[in-house]
This record gives structure tokens, C-alpha cells and sequence, in this order.
């Protein structure tokens, strides 16, 4: 599962790409905001939104890391040729960030709506202060979120 997440990682290239204030609304602005494995409307917790985009343009929603790589795992034969890029709220920021580039920190006091969850930072020092603040146990990279440990968290 670990070589899978490599060869996502090669294609969504590794770009520190990010999204951040009104572009970010602009660039949400024609998408359905309803998470599309839970169906609750992200406009209410915007710190929690995670972006599956296509190659198509298409952007699929979802309310959290943990529900987007939930979705990605069961479904990966669907996205795998399509996929231009995975996106994650940065926690502080409220930014979008390149999933692939984003720290996540596991294990702390603070949950999203879907309860325990990773909680993504586009700063390892920023995932830092987080963790020691809410008694997080580990800081995670993009290529250490396993099935496994999403199953886990579920």
C-alpha cells in the first residue's frame, strides 16, 4: 500500500501548490460543497474541507483527510488515471494545501465532525506546536497514511 501512495504522490508531482483566501472562494466557488461520502455541507466547517481534483476539472469535496483517503482507498481504480491533485485544509491557515506536502498531526484532543481524524498543517513546526498543545502522538507525512491507519481512525 505504501509503493500506492508513492506512485500518487509521482502523480500529483510533488508541487507545494496552495490555495489560500478569496482565491480559494473563487476557486470553490461553482462546487458542490457537500462531502461526497457523508453528505454533510462543508461550507459549516471549513477548517475540515479536503479536494480531490480531476483532470477534468471536476473537484470532488469531502468533510476530512480521513473521509477523502477513505474514499480514495475504496474507490482507487476510479481515480487513479484521473486524479490532478489532492487537497487539505491547513488547520491554522484554513489555506488549501497539496496533501502531498501537508504534515498530519495523529492522535490529539481535537477531532473533526467525523471524530478521530488527521489533522493536516502545511508546516511541520505549525504541526509542531499543534501537537504538543492538544496532546497529539504523532506527526505523520503524506506518504505514512496507510489504509491501515485510516481503518484505524474509522
Amino acid at each position: 500500500m505504501r509503493v500506492f501512495l508513492i506512485m500518487i504522490m509521482c502523480i500529483l508531482g510533488l508541487s507545494a501548490n496552495s490555495i489560500s483566501g478569496d482565491v480559494k472562494k473563487m476557486w470553490l466557488k461553482d462546487v458542490n460543497l457537500t462531502c461526497a461520502q457523508t453528505f454533510v455541507d462543508m461550507r459549516k466547517y471549513p477548517k475540515w474541507i479536503a479536494v480531490l481534483e480531476l483532470k477534468n476539472g471536476k473537484k470532488v469535496v469531502f468533510g476530512s483527510v480521513k473521509v477523502m483517503m477513505q474514499h480514495f482507498y475504496e474507490n482507487s481504480h476510479k481515480y487513479a488515471s484521473k486524479m490532478k491533485a489532492m487537497y487539505v485544509s491547513d488547520y491554522k491557515s484554513g489555506d488549501l494545501i497539496d496533501a502531498s506536502e501537508a504534515f498530519y498531526v495523529f492522535g490529539s484532543r481535537i477531532v473533526s465532525i467525523r471524530g478521530d481524524d488527521l489533522i493536516p498543517f502545511a508546516k511541520l513546526s505549525d504541526a509542531q506546536e499543534f501537537s504538543s498543545q492538544n496532546s497529539g502522538h504523532k506527526i505523520l507525512k503524506f506518504s505514512d497514511i496507510t489504509k491501515r491507519l485510516i481503518d484505524y481512525l474509522r
